[in-house]
């Protein structure tokens, strides 16, 4: 499965870090805020912390130099090695874009998702007066909001004529953006294509073909080591029968409805009846002699 790597941008009132924090737990990868990284370097007073700190005293902004050593520190640990991640905070500017991608492609990562997380101006000025300081007034909002907008720019040009940039309403409620951000994890990956959700299951299921399901998960290691095995099947029978993935974080009702007692879980359906589940790591004779039988 593709490593999962997003950066969210978006103006003052959109709820970059909200959503970035919801799809690093919805994905169980690691959650990267610049922000949070450089106070953790200045309290801890390491090197780049105490070069960090007279910027921030200053009220200056830290040099890009300085920001991209402390990111490739941290995107250097295994976690997000193995994982992923989830980045916000960052790129501020043109030349962190720039930067970023430089090191990405020197160290032979994809190219991560950019997502802008866009809304109603008139929605965002009434959210940031909502939540203003005592002190702060419309036209100091409004002033925030036009710089924030100025700097976010170039960056949504940048990845936008890169293809790397998904535009995601943020004018919805937040459930409904966080489920758009939660799909634009599922990648469609070898033969065997991606069931997006249950109401989908439930179209195939009408069907009434021999229809095959594994229930698998990004951080699930028995399932990286099935998928291909189902990309195979479909192969070799995808004309007589439907053989499909579906993700178990985006659709976590689908083991209780279907009493799915461990991951991964390659179910077999026809007439739209559950005939068998096969649980863990098969060997694929095992998944074809099961296609095979229920074709007969």
């Amino acid at each position: 499965m593709k490593l999962k790597q997003f950066i969210l941008l978006g103006l003052p009132g959109v709820g970059v870090r909200e959503h970035a924090i919801a799809l690093a737990e919805h994905w169980r990868i690691p959650h990267v805020s610049m922000g949070q990284l450089l106070r953790e370097a200045i309290s801890q007073a390491s090197a780049i912390g105490l070069e960090a700190r007279a910027y921030a005293e200053a009220e200056k902004r830290v040099p890009d130099a300085l920001v991209m050593k402390l990111l490739r520190q941290r995107f250097e640990q295994p976690d997000t090695m193995l994982k992923g991640w989830v980045l916000d905070e960052f790129p501020r500017t043109l030349a962190q874009a720039q930067a970023l991608d430089e090191w990405g492609a020197t160290v032979g990562l994809p190219a991560p998702t950019v997502v802008y997380l866009k809304a109603m101006k008139g929605l965002l000025l009434d959210r940031l007066w909502a939540k203003r300081a005592p002190d702060e007034s419309m036209a100091a909002i409004r002033q925030r909001l036009a710089l924030h907008q100025e700097e976010t720019a170039p960056l949504v040009d940048y990845y936008r004529q890169r293809s790397q940039l998904t535009t995601v309403n943020a004018s919805l409620p937040f459930a409904e953006v966080a489920r758009e951000l939660a799909q634009l994890g599922c990648e469609e990956t070898g033969a065997a294509h991606l069931i997006k959700d249950e109401a989908e299951l439930d179209s195939l299921l009408a069907d009434k073909s021999l229809l095959v399901v594994d229930c698998m998960a990004s951080w699930c290691g028995p399932c990286k080591l099935v998928t291909p095995l189902i990309d195979q099947l479909a192969n070799a029978y995808g004309d007589r029968a439907k053989v499909m993935k579906m993700d178990f974080d985006t659709n976590k009702q689908i083991p209780k409805r279907f009493g799915l007692k461990g991951m991964p879980a390659v179910m077999f359906f026809k007439d739209g009846e559950l005939l068998e589940t096969l649980t863990g790591v098969k060997p694929y004779q095992a998944y074809s002699a099961a296609v095979t039988r229920f074709l007969e």
